[in-house]
């Protein structure tokens, strides 16, 4: 078996056992049946039912799952700087990136629970791509080697609705369905740019899935499935944007050091299965695996903040990218 080959199939492992201990909770099945046999009184059952998870900022990439509160109201701004070393081939191997790459993006999320159960988000993006020291072998129509453009990306709302709710043996689960419009700029660009006008998918994208939560004390623990279907608007053009469907894998475990203080490890991944090898435009899906450890800090009942560093480790056929990132939280 090639290095390659081996590192597949170790990763599919790993999201094998990740997968298996989120959706099934083991550790919660072990703690429950230990429970059964200790029978404990009546005072104590009820002492442990009020006991609650503590609040947290909730992951930084990964969807969370229980909904916000009936009426109540939060935003969240986010500012994140992606540098690009390189990209990936569609054999798993690290290539060179043939020039300086980089980022910003600045999304604006609001959210609002209408009813119970029930969440709603609306995510709009600000994202501004720069390039420099280009390859002469991809240099503009008149030689140029630099370029920079920026401008609103694709917005996003998204629904989640709570399924069911956690037990001692069983996860919190939520319904999400969401789509993403094609507001951000990605047909007819212009050669002199060099790509970075291209700021969007150009598709429609419809998003399926479960989101979990599980407290397994003292650890929270996240989970996103997600199915992303695209429809390309540009299809029939000669500058088609031909995004492929994929599948979004996270998790997330988040670890309370104080009641200010937050740990935070997540795991996040894109999954395309379609002919990686056919012609395909800009921003379209490619399979992706990184990390991200970050930290969070309460600064009161309003507010809060988050800070961690998104690492690229494994891909096919995309960007290669590491991204710090910070972000503000405030309830109404």
């Amino acid at each position: 078996m090639s290095f390659v080959h081996g590192k597949i199939v170790v990763m599919f492992m790993m999201l094998g056992l990740f997968t298996g201990w989120t959706l099934f909770s083991s550790a919660a099945l072990a703690q429950g049946a230990a429970a059964l046999m200790e029978k404990p009184g009546p005072d104590k059952a009820a002492e442990e039912k009020k006991e609650e998870a503590p609040s947290t900022c909730g992951p930084l990439i990964s969807d969370s799952c229980l909904p916000i509160e009936t009426g109540h109201a939060s935003m969240q701004v986010l500012w994140a700087l992606s540098c690009y070393p390189g990209a990936f081939s569609p054999n798993w191997r690290n290539t060179s990136a043939h020039g300086n790459f980089y980022t910003f993006s600045m999304p604006v999320k609001f959210t609002y629970g209408p009813t119970k159960n029930l969440e709603m988000y609306v995510i709009v993006p600000y994202i501004h791509n720069w390039a420099s020291k280009v390859d002469a072998s991809l240099a503009g129509p008149n030689g140029e080697t630099s370029a920079n453009y920026g401008g609103v990306g694709d917005i996003t709302a998204v629904g989640k609705y709570l399924l069911l709710e956690e037990t001692a043996l069983r996860p919190a689960v939520t319904g999400v369905a969401g789509v993403g419009f094609p507001s951000g700029h990605a047909s007819n660009l212009n050669p002199r740019f060099l790509g970075q006008d291209g700021i969007g998918t150009g598709a429609f994208t419809f998003t399926t899935g479960v989101n979990l939560f599980k407290w397994l004390k003292p650890f929270m623990v996240y989970s996103n499935v997600w199915l992303n279907t695209p429809v390309n608007l540009y299809a029939s053009r000669d500058d088609a944007v031909r995004s492929r469907q994929f599948v979004t894998f996270n998790l997330a475990a988040e670890y309370p050091i104080t009641k200010r203080w937050v740990a935070l490890l997540e795991m996040y991944s894109t999954w395309t299965w379609t002919n990686i090898d056919t012609p395909q435009g800009f921003q379209s899906p490619s399979t992706l695996l990184g990390v991200l450890p970050g930290i969070e800090f309460f600064i009161n009942e309003k507010w809060a903040c988050s800070a961690g560093a998104a690492l690229d480790l494994v891909g096919k056929a995309g960007s290669r990218k590491y991204t710090p990132l910070f972000t503000v939280y405030y309830n109404f």
